[in-house]
C-alpha cells in the first residue's frame, strides 16, 4: 500500500475527544478506588494538587525525597541503644524500599491494569463526530489504546506506539517523567563510604533508583525505532491531535524535526482550551510559526487531510 505524506501525532486529548475516560485524573480515581494503600502513599510523597494529575508523569520527578527519609529515619535506631537488636538492622532500608516499590512499580503496575480495562465504544456509538483522518498516513501514537485501529480502521503497520500498546498483554508500557539525572545528583555523591553508616549508603541506593524506574528512556526508544523516523523524509503535513507537546516527550518531536524539510513542512496543531498554550509549546521547536496552524479537535473541517499519494514514504 501507497502511504501518503501525512504523518499523525495522537495524544491523549484524542481518546479525551471520544470520551473515552483516559485522563491521568481518571487514573487517579482508579487508584485511590483500587489499591488506597498505593494512592495514600502518592498522596504522602507527591504534592497532589490541581495541577498533579494534568501534568502526571512529570511530576514523577518530584518524589519528596526529604519526606521518604525523614519517615524512615524512625527507624534508623542508633547501634548503641539499650534496646538494639540486631533484628532491627534493615528496617530502615525496608521502610524505604516499602515506599519506593509503592511509588514505583506498583503504581505502574496500577496504570496498566487501568489502561487494558479502558472502554472502546465502537464507531456508531460515539456522540462526536469523528475526525476525518487520512487512512493512507503514519502515525506516532502516544496512546496505549487501540482507539485508531477499532474506530477508524487505521491498520496496524501504519501505526507506531511509542509507549507499548494494551491490546498486546506482552507489551511494557512506558510511563515516566524525562529527568535524567547526573551521577552528582545521586544521594550517595561525594560521601565518605569508610565513615557511612551501610544503613544510609543502601536507603538512599534504593531512593537513588527510583528515579531510574520512573524515567521514560526516551533515547533509547528514538533508537530503537529508528526505521520509523528516518522514512519521515518525504512528510508534508503533520498533524498533532490531542498531544500537549510537554517537555517530557520533547525529544520525540526533535527526532521527527531532525528527519523532515522543517522549512516547507506544514503542521495542524490542536489545542483544548486556549490557543495560546499550544502555540507556546510549539515555538519552543524552532519551527517557523507561519507554518503551522491551530485548531480544535471539534472543529473537524480543519482536519480534512490533504491526501498526496504521488508522494511515498
Amino acid at each position: 500500500m501507497k502511504l501518503s505524506t501525512s504523518l499523525y501525532i495522537i495524544g491523549n486529548g484524542f481518546d479525551r475527544h471520544h470520551n473515552i475516560p483516559s485522563g491521568y485524573r481518571d487514573f487517579g480515581s482508579y487508584l485511590a478506588a483500587v489499591d488506597c494503600d498505593t494512592y495514600r502513599e502518592v498522596e504522602t510523597y507527591f504534592n497532589v494538587d490541581d495541577a498533579f494529575w494534568w501534568q502526571f508523569e512529570e511530576q514523577l520527578a518530584n518524589f519528596d525525597v526529604d519526606a521518604a527519609i525523614d519517615y524512615a529515619s524512625n527507624f534508623l535506631m542508633s547501634y548503641g541503644a539499650d534496646d538494639w537488636s540486631d533484628s532491627g538492622h534493615h528496617d530502615y532500608q525496608y521502610e524505604l524500599e516499602r515506599i519506593v516499590r509503592a511509588v514505583s512499580s506498583t503504581l505502574q503496575e496500577r496504570f496498566a491494569q487501568w489502561v487494558r480495562q479502558l472502554p472502546i465504544p465502537s464507531p456508531s456509538s460515539y456522540r462526536v463526530v469523528l475526525l476525518p483522518l487520512d487512512p493512507y498516513a503514519r502515525y506516532l501514537n502516544f496512546n496505549y489504546t487501540p482507539t485508531l485501529q477499532q474506530t477508524y480502521g487505521i491498520l496496524e503497520g501504519q501505526i507506531l506506539h511509542i509507549h507499548g500498546r494494551a491490546s498486546d498483554p506482552t507489551h511494557q508500557l512506558v510511563l515516566g517523567h524525562g529527568w535524567e539525572r547526573a551521577p552528582s545528583d545521586s544521594l550517595n555523591h561525594g560521601v565518605d563510604m569508610s565513615e557511612a553508616d551501610i544503613r544510609v549508603v543502601e536507603g538512599n541506593e534504593t531512593v537513588d533508583g527510583y528515579f531510574s524506574a520512573t524515567f521514560k528512556p526516551s533515547a533509547k526508544i528514538i533508537a530503537h525505532n529508528q526505521t520509523f523516523f528516518s522514512k519521515l523524509k518525504a512528510v508534508r503535513q503533520i498533524y498533532v491531535m490531542g498531544h500537549s507537546m510537554a517537555e517530557v516527550d520533547a525529544s520525540y518531536f526533535a527526532e521527527i524535526i531532525r528527519n523532515i524539510d522543517s522549512s516547507s513542512v506544514r503542521w495542524i496543531i490542536s489545542y483544548h482550551h486556549n490557543p495560546a498554550d499550544a502555540q507556546e509549546a510549539f515555538s519552543k521547536f524552532g519551527i517557523d510559526m507561519s507554518l503551522a496552524s491551530f485548531a480544535t479537535l471539534d472543529d473537524t473541517h480543519q482536519w480534512v487531510p490533504q491526501l498526496c499519494l504521488q508522494h511515498c514514504l
